[in-house]
């Protein structure tokens, strides 16, 4: 069960030391995501974060920002990968690594280009007030072969962790479990990162792709 972070929508103070933390401690991907930040913001950030980890992060703006730091992933909004589904496609020939989002789980069908999606919200989101759930406790997944990994998003925290995995997700992705909850977020990462990995010592048996 993957673990992604998805940074603060506001710049933080400093926030490159805390994303370093949070990759010395285990991170394995981090995406960068301030809709309203400049190039300059963005670039500034990218600077201080270590060169050995810049692979691991994945833009959600100004992705021309990526040749430059020498990444290798990128992510498309829903609505940017509808404007840009040209360039989508030569990204992918070029095996440039590519997620997006969803808000209709039957949308993933048509998204084998990308290597997993965002679907949002499952619980109600903890950094967006009145972003509610949209899923039942009973929910359980069930997608084509062909369909990327799909990826819960939206107040995703540690005490529902065993439930997105009894939902049959492919992993989680965290927001404000991170930013916005009491504690550093280098500490609430690894509440996550344990109970994800409590739940990897004791399998169960999901249902098969359609």
């Amino acid at each position: 069960m993957e673990l992604i972070v998805l940074s603060s929508p506001e710049f933080l103070h400093d926030e490159a030391r805390l994303i370093n933390e949070l990759f010395a401690v285990g991170m394995k991907r981090f995406h960068l995501r301030k809709p309203n930040g400049s190039i300059a913001k963005y670039s500034k950030v990218l600077n201080a974060i270590d060169s050995c980890f810049r692979k691991q992060v994945v833009l959600h703006q100004h992705h021309e920002l990526a040749d430059t730091f020498a990444m290798e992933r990128r992510h498309y909004p829903e609505a940017l990968r509808l404007l840009q589904a040209d360039m989508v496609a030569d990204q992918k020939r070029r095996g440039i690594g590519l997620s997006t989002s969803i808000h209709k789980l039957e949308h993933a069908n048509a998204l084998s280009d990308f290597d997993y999606v965002f679907f949002s919200p499952v619980f109600n989101s903890i950094s967006k007030l009145g972003y509610h759930g949209s899923l039942a406790p009973d929910f359980r997944l069930s997608k084509p072969k062909a369909a990327p990994a799909i990826i819960a998003l939206g107040g995703v925290d540690v005490a529902n962790i065993p439930l997105v995995r009894a939902m049959n997700f492919d992993g989680v992705a965290v927001l404000g479990a991170i930013w916005n909850k009491p504690g550093s977020p280098v500490n609430n990462f690894l509440s996550i990162q344990d109970s994800i990995n409590k739940l990897k010592e004791h399998p169960v048996q999901t249902s098969a792709h359609d």
